[in-house]
């Protein structure tokens, strides 16, 4: 049997509007995150989960 290989995943959450995705890369996610902020000012979270 092979081994499971686990790759994280980052969740963006828009705590004011309904902006929710999962990403492969952190860096996909800070910039969506960023653009984000900067076009609404909205209050964005990033958490890695496996």
């Amino acid at each position: 049997m092979s081994p499971v290989h686990r790759t994280e995943r980052y969740h963006l959450v828009c705590r004011e509007c309904p902006l929710e995705r999962l990403y492969d890369a952190e860096a996909d996610a800070d910039a969506v995150r960023r653009t984000h902020v900067d076009e609404t000012g909205h209050r964005v979270a990033v958490d890695r989960i496996a």
